[in-house]
């Protein structure tokens, strides 16, 4: 059997990552040839999705079991899954630079999601670019008072 006819090990359905997308025709195509053409659409959370589906196809597929438990398959993409598709090749290519990313800014905003900062109260690129200005020096003081004291930074505020 080709690897294209190939039926999943037993017990697993076909991930979506054995259906490939073809960006030229806006299709999919899934592991046994068949083409499943966009037909539906959604917005949730501000996120559009579209669906990919092949009702006939389906329906005639003998291995429809082992690919979903309902009369079709349907793929769901996001509007912007290229962009993110792009950043995943980026992000498999250099490790290193994700690893480095990690210790110099991911803290930084999980620390302030966990304290609390998800949103931001103003509107307007100065005024948020001023608020996450505060909480970046909140976070800093405190970084700074885990590493010494208070008395230690005065004197070393006070000699600057």
């Amino acid at each position: 059997m080709p690897k294209s006819q190939a039926a999943p090990k037993p017990g697993k359905m076909y991930p979506k990552s054995t259906f490939a997308y073809d960006a030229a025709a806006d299709t999919y195509r899934c592991p046994q040839g068949q083409i499943l053409r966009r037909t539906g659409r959604a917005k949730r959370k501000a996120k559009k999705k579209f669906y990919y589906y092949n009702l006939p196809a389906c329906a005639a597929c003998t291995f429809r079991s082992q690919c979903t438990s309902y009369a079709y398959r349907y793929i769901m993409r996001q509007a912007d899954e290229a962009v993110m598709d792009a950043n995943h090749q980026r992000v498999v290519a250099h490790p290193e630079i994700v690893a480095e990313r990690k210790t110099i800014v991911e803290h930084v905003f999980g620390t302030l999601r966990l304290w609390g900062h998800d949103e931001f109260l103003m509107r307007g690129r100065e005024k948020v670019a001023a608020e996450f200005s505060l909480s970046a020096l909140v976070y800093n003081l405190r970084r700074v008072l885990n590493i010494m004291s208070m008395a230690q930074l005065l004197q070393t505020l006070q000699a600057a």
